[in-house]
């Protein structure tokens, strides 16, 4: 008899510390859960400011971008009689100190770590999720194409401006060699320009996205 109380004693011992472990689990597991739901709430508030920050970043570039591709494009649909005809003052004048032009720098805070530090998958929404990858990937590519585009400005372009510009006498080889750079140039710009807008849907739509949960 005294056996069967002390085995049972146990058994009774036995469920209440597999239940407290079970109750400690799931309390954990919700604690953890309701941590995770709450850090999710501060970055989608904190995606609202950086990515009205970040379209009116993109507003500027893009307008500068537009205004630009006038200067890039000073020489695109010439024909070589036209090119050697202009003075040497019409080639020289537009293209110096500098060419100037806008690679997108987003605002750097919590969201762009976040997004960059490829935690994305901690945001709960598969929508929310993809639209935040697209950003991200459109980053990616956006530092890409600006690269190329310094790189082709500062190793091709500038040295022919710089040469022809020193005596502000541009022949008829350097002419040529400026007409196809520019045009090259213009090329890489329009991928630089196309880039930015596209990030700019992008924004707008995580935006939207983001006003229409509240």
């Amino acid at each position: 008899m005294k056996q069967r109380i002390l085995d049972r004693r146990l058994a009774i011992e036995f469920a209440v510390i597999v239940i407290g472990v079970f109750v400690a689990l799931a309390a954990e597991s919700w604690w953890a859960e309701r941590e995770e739901r709450q850090y999710e709430r501060e970055i989608r508030e904190d995606m609202v400011v950086e990515f009205e920050s970040n379209i009116r970043i993109l507003d500027v570039d893009i307008e500068e971008n537009e205004q630009a591709r006038k200067q890039l494009g000073m020489l695109e649909g010439l024909t070589d009689d036209a090119l050697i005809a202009l003075s040497d003052n019409e080639l020289s004048e537009p293209l110096v100190p500098y060419l100037q032009w806008a690679g997108f720098d987003p605002e750097m805070g919590s969201v762009q770590a976040f997004v960059e530090s490829g935690n994305v998958g901690a945001i709960s929404d598969r929508e929310l999720r993809q639209l935040l990858a697209r950003w991200s990937g459109l980053l990616v590519k956006n530092r890409r194409l600006n690269l190329q585009a310094v790189d082709f400005q500062h190793r091709e372009l500038l040295p022919v401006i710089a040469r022809a510009s020193a005596d502000r006498a541009w022949s008829s080889s350097e002419r040529r060699e400026l007409s196809t750079l520019l045009n090259h140039m213009l090329a890489l710009h329009g991928f630089v320009l196309n880039n930015q807008r596209e990030l700019r849907a992008a924004a707008t739509d995580i935006l939207a996205f983001l006003r229409d949960e509240h």
